[in-house]
């Protein structure tokens, strides 16, 4: 049986994406909130996610509207202009990928951040190898992306856990009980790491000035 072909995918504006993910477990449990078995029944992007995964295209559009401006901030960050291209991979990725994708509970913006890094790190090795330049500029203040690149680099000198920590938080939007999730680990531990990144971040960044 061939593979579907993937929905067209038309990005919405940047204020229409909006984060509309379930209450955290520390607010049901302030608002003695009962979760169901079927928590996609209060989780609209879970509800979403399962009629995509049936082979719903609107449904799938919806979803790449949610989460395109999460996606379009890591790409833009680490590859620069080609960002809409990576962006556009990763949901094509993500569509094909679909039918396999079972919910475990973590926040499915995690799901496309795997995709994510994964399209990101072959993205640049390509770019490693057609880019070229006849002479090396003085100083970085002269490329035109000066503050991307430089941001870019400090990020990437970070330990792989805060590196995550960071990307998930900052780029993907994602909150602090939700990256814990993505990671197996406490929100406690996610707020250490992420104040222990944003130092060395900041650290990197001063001495290079």
């Amino acid at each position: 049986m061939g593979i579907p072909s993937p929905p067209r995918l038309v990005a919405a504006p940047a204020e229409t994406a909006t984060n509309i993910s379930g209450p955290t477990r520390d607010e049901q449990m302030e608002a003695h909130v009962v979760v169901p078995d079927n928590i996609s029944s209060i989780d609209p992007v879970r509800r979403l996610v399962e009629r995509a995964r049936d082979g719903d295209k609107d449904a799938f559009g919806q979803v790449f509207r949610l989460h395109h401006d999460a996606i379009f901030r890591y790409a833009r960050l680490h590859i620069g202009a080609e960002a809409e291209d990576v962006v556009a991979e990763v949901f094509t990725r993500a569509w094909v990928q679909l039918p396999g994708y079972r919910c475990t509970g973590v926040p499915f913006v995690a799901w496309l951040y795997g995709i994510a890094r994964y399209v990101v790190a072959r993205q640049r090795r390509r770019q490693a190898r057609m880019e070229y330049r006849p002479t090396l500029p003085e100083t970085l203040a002269k490329w035109a992306e000066d503050d991307r690149l430089e941001l870019s680099v400090a990020i990437g000198t970070l330990p792989d856990e805060q590196r995550r920590v960071i990307e998930m938080r900052f780029l993907m939007g994602m909150r602090n009980p939700e990256v814990a999730e993505a990671l197996d680990t406490t929100t406690n531990a996610v707020n250490a790491t992420q104040w222990r990144a944003l130092a060395a971040i900041r650290n990197e960044l001063k001495d290079d000035v």
